[in-house]
């Protein structure tokens, strides 16, 4: 008997569960209906989100640009032999610090100082004979053109000692301006020629800060206006715009700029990578914390904020620059309800219930 009533009651069970299924059915379509009809009761509407919210003015903040660049010396020169002979003397090593006109390296005057004594001598005789032809000018017993050939005699003993004094000046090699010896072609004993680079120099003071800015930003860049300058090592600068390049480097399309910074210790050294950061102008934006960023379905990034009626609006934003205290971002309004907590868990046009916390959550935490 247990057996056989087995196949009635799971045949009485199907019976039972397709009437719900199907009283379900009918209650949907017809009561339902007349449900979603009728006017909602105030009393039994959904509780509206809770949210914080902070009024936030725009503030003045300086727009910058700011590039990569590296140090350079404002001065590399080779200093070159400008007369042949043997170094016999070095007075500046690499690495010297070196002030204008000092001595660096002194050739082997040879024959040259008894040549300048023989070409003063021809010039001593040159003159007494242009004051003896000169007399007998003036009384009439000298021509004139005997007159202009000892003039011109004169003139070239004069070129001649002129010269040699000259050639022996060349035999001392001095600095051309204050600096550094970056490198020393030469030793003692080694023989130079004309040309013969004897060493390089450089001026680090001032010392220059150069980069490169993109066409949009160049316009906004003045000869004499300033700029911040920080290295790798942390330390900051001030310099003063003394380049403007006037065409584009043809293969980035950008424009070189030099900058140049009081370095009178040497501490600043070329070749070290800077931040240099341009002042633009003063423009009004909203310091806020990231936390509040969030994105639109559309992928923009934007805020979300409450207007008078306390219903959530998104507003797409510019990221103009990221500092330690906040994110500084554009296209507001100047006075604006911004969402601080919960901006991700409501949309657009749904009525909130904002609650006001201080300014300076949009800033930081404000849990």
């Amino acid at each position: 008997m247990k057996i056989g009533k087995s196949p009635l009651i799971a045949a009485g069970l199907a019976v039972l569960a397709a009437g719900w299924i199907a009283s379900g059915q009918i209650g949907t379509g017809a009561n339902g209906a007349e449900q979603a009809s009728a006017p909602t009761d105030p009393k039994t509407e959904a509780p509206r989100a809770t949210v914080r919210v902070a009024d936030l003015t725009a503030l003045p903040r300086m727009e910058t640009v700011s590039i990569t660049g590296r140090t350079q010396a404002s001065r590399n020169v080779e200093l070159r032999a400008e007369t042949e002979g043997q170094i016999v003397e070095l007075l500046a090593q690499r690495g010297d610090a070196v002030a204008k006109d000092a001595v660096i390296a002194r050739l082997r005057q040879d024959d040259r100082g008894a040549k300048l004594s023989e070409a003063k001598a021809v010039l001593k005789q040159r003159q007494i004979e242009y004051d003896a032809a000169q007399k007998l000018h003036e009384k009439g017993f000298r021509s004139t053109t005997d007159q202009a050939g000892s003039i011109a005699r004169l003139d070239a003993a004069r070129a001649v000692v002129q010269q040699m004094q000259i050639d022996i000046a060349r035999t001392t090699l001095q600095a051309p301006f204050d600096g550094i010896v970056r490198e020393g072609h030469v030793e003692l004993g080694d023989f130079v020629r004309v040309g013969d680079v004897a060493a390089t120099i450089v001026d680090l003071d001032p010392v220059l800060a150069v980069g490169s800015v993109s066409e949009r930003q160049i316009g906004g860049l003045q000869k004499g206006g300033t700029a911040q300058i920080t290295l790798v090592d942390g330390s900051s600068h001030t310099g003063v715009i003394r380049f403007i390049a006037p065409v584009a480097d043809p293969q980035t399309r950008t424009y070189r700029v030099e900058l140049e910074i009081g370095n009178a210790d040497y501490r600043i050294r070329d070749g070290i990578t800077s931040e240099i950061r341009f002042p633009l102008g003063e423009e009004l934006a909203h310091l806020v914390s990231p936390s509040v960023l969030t994105l639109n379905d559309a992928g923009v990034v934007g805020v979300r904020t409450v207007d008078e009626n306390d219903i959530v609006r998104f507003k797409p934003v510019e990221i103009l620059a990221d500092e330690t205290r906040g994110v500084w971002i554009g296209g507001l309004p100047n006075q604006v309800r911004l969402i601080v907590v919960g901006q991700e868990f409501v949309v657009e046009g749904e009525p909130v219930t904002a609650v006001s916390v201080d300014a300076t959550a949009a800033a930081g935490d404000a849990s």
